[in-house]
């Protein structure tokens, strides 16, 4: 198994970003491999996933590429200052990636999870069309940018999401997760989805609105629930998970 850091050029950022690529040495010669695109929080880093879980050794027996770009504190979208952090990863990415490595191009082996703001951004790409992938998860994900925004009191914060968000309040525009999901619900390309939180974390309640949604609206989800809050001891736990319902259990 390889683990290669590379800089690579966006388009839709008019520059270098970095991103982390694991890929399989175990598959054979000529075969195209799954992809996993696993997105970092708020005030984390491309780094993340790697030093803070064990994420290159529960992948290991899989033939799947997993790729850790870096989003900052952008939330994955497109901003009105031209950070374009959703063209970024949701269009210059899978086709760097597509070019770079033996991975392979359909839907069905296109998957996307992350966490906390990442969970936000999994969700987002995996809601928009043309639909691109298969199965998302977020874990401990914010759900809610209205809702945090208004109950944001540190000023430096809500200045921060003038400069991320073109529109706020979000509610109705390609931003705002409940509306992705009606679309995606009216069109039949909700994808597989699962979800999990901390019982004790602060973004609990963006969690429980969401499964009160979905399941209101007649949509499926995987669910995972634990004690314990917003932390990295979790997230350790959660993606090891995450990976088995994607992929299946690890070959004895």
């Amino acid at each position: 198994m390889a683990f290669i850091q590379c800089q690579v050029y966006s388009k839709a950022l008019v520059r270098n970003t970095s991103v982390n690529v694991i890929y399989p040495d175990h598959v054979p010669e000529g075969t195209p491999v799954k992809v996993l695109y696993l997105l970092h929080g708020y005030m984390g880093h491309y780094m993340d996933w790697v030093r803070l879980t064990a994420i290159e050794r529960y992948i290991r027996d899989y033939p799947v590429c997993v790729v850790m770009p870096s989003g900052y504190n952008h939330f994955y979208t497109n901003g009105p200052s031209g950070n374009n952090y959703f063209d970024a990863v949701f269009n210059d990415l899978p086709e760097t990636i597509e070019t770079m490595f033996h991975v392979s191009k359909k839907k069905e082996d296109r998957y996307i999870a992350g966490l906390s703001m990442g969970g936000y951004g999994a969700l987002k790409l995996a809601l928009t069309p043309p639909y691109q992938f298969h199965k998302v998860a977020s874990l401990s994900g914010v759900i809610d940018i209205d809702a945090l925004y208004n109950n944001a009191t540190n000023s430096d914060y809500r200045t921060k999401f003038n400069q991320v968000f073109k529109t706020l309040p979000v509610v109705g525009t390609s931003d705002d997760l409940y509306h992705l999901f009606k679309q995606a619900n009216d069109a039949k390309k909700v994808p597989d989805l699962f979800l999990a939180c901390g019982t004790d974390d602060h973004l609990l309640g963006h969690h429980t609105k969401l499964k009160s949604f979905l399941s209101q609206e007649k949509m499926t989800y995987e669910l995972l629930e634990t004690p314990g809050g917003h932390e990295w001891r979790l997230w350790d736990l959660y993606i090891q998970e995450v990976i088995k319902w994607m992929f299946g259990e690890k070959k004895k």
